[in-house]
């Protein structure tokens, strides 16, 4: 079963971002990722069919993370270089 961790830290933004921490299997690394988010309000309701209520995803930016960038943590165990880094972004708005 798959644990995820919430990464506390004074100096990130309280809203719309999270760092969070997922580990598939209990001996495997976590794959930390910083979550930067948007939420619906009430006059996205009103341009969008595809929302139902206020709170819902708007959209949802992923990156993936050794460090922390708000206080310098470092998350990850193992350090590796990479060429590209990674990320997702979904967009809820539409189909």
């Amino acid at each position: 079963m798959a644990n995820c961790i919430i990464h506390q830290c004074e100096f990130m933004p309280s809203e719309s971002c999270q760092i969070e921490g997922f580990q598939p299997q209990t001996d495997s690394e976590i794959d930390w990722k910083l979550v930067i988010y948007r939420e619906a309000t009430e006059e996205d309701l009103e341009e969008s069919n595809y929302l139902e209520e206020e709170g819902d995803l708007l959209w949802q930016a992923t990156l993936k993370l050794t460090f922390c960038p708000y206080c310098g943590k470092q998350l990850a165990n193992m350090l590796q270089s990479t060429k590209y880094p990674e990320f997702s972004y979904e967009d809820f708005r539409s189909w």
